[in-house]
């Protein structure tokens, strides 16, 4: 059982409070004695056993504090276009369990524009999938930006974007296994102009192909960044 706790501050005794204290105590029924995992979001676990059960807190004895080693070697940022919002949350979660370092919508030519995203419930399925999938440094969701800011990041880091009319850049050729830092652009349902692929492959984007089949946004970004990290050495098969 792991669970979120930001800021904290030190000490050989951590209390949960608030939804992770009602989690733990009446969804998951925690007692005392119990051993669980709470990590700060920054990269640090700390292994705990339970020491006390209160009608509002449930508090914890700190028994050892570890760096995390469940986070990639690279960190990679993933633009996806504004879809509507529960498809965004799924592309949120997986891309969170897949390593994601920070995940920035984008609103291009061809995005819908009566979408809002609910930002705070995607920050709270990107703790959620931290939790669940035993990583501690919690992908930061920047506000919507448009794309010729999108132009000005893409300047500055390694990406790569698929294009459904791409036919001969594959992904695979595309990933330079040398960087660190990096990131990966999904457009809208409906793609990118050619205007727009021009723009980018100008500002050094690499534009791949995904194969034959046009997928949606988030099986694109899912897919993408499934292929980058196995090929960066995060997977091993």
């Amino acid at each position: 059982m792991r669970f979120y706790m930001p800021n904290i501050a030190g000490g050989t005794v951590l209390e949960l409070t608030g939804d992770a204290h009602t989690h733990a105590a009446y969804a998951l029924r925690i007692r005392i004695g119990d051993y669980l995992t709470v990590f700060d979001g920054k990269g640090k676990d700390y292994s705990c056993k339970v020491k006390d059960i209160k009608k509002d807190r449930t508090v914890l004895d700190v028994l050892s504090v570890t760096e995390n080693v469940g986070e990639p070697k690279i960190s990679v940022t993933l633009y996806l276009s504004v879809i509507k919002q529960d498809r965004f949350e799924l592309a949120v979660q997986k891309a969170t369990e897949l390593g994601i370092a920070g995940i920035t919508p984008v609103n291009s030519a061809y995005t819908q524009k009566n979408i809002s995203l609910n930002y705070d419930r995607l920050r709270k399925i990107a703790v959620s999938a931290c939790e669940q999938c035993g990583r501690s440094r919690i992908p930061v969701i920047e506000n919507a930006i448009d794309f010729d800011t999108l132009l000005k990041h893409v300047s500055e880091t390694y990406t790569i974007f698929p294009w459904e009319r791409e036919m001969h850049g594959d992904l695979k050729s595309a990933i330079d296994k040398t960087q660190t830092e990096a990131a990966v652009f999904i457009g809208p349902e409906g793609g990118i102009t050619e205007e727009e692929k021009n723009k980018l492959t100008q500002a050094g984007a690499k534009c791949v192909t995904l194969g034959a089949r046009i997928l949606r946004a988030e099986t694109a970004a899912i897919s993408a960044l499934s292929v980058l990290y196995y090929e960066m050495g995060e997977w091993n098969l």
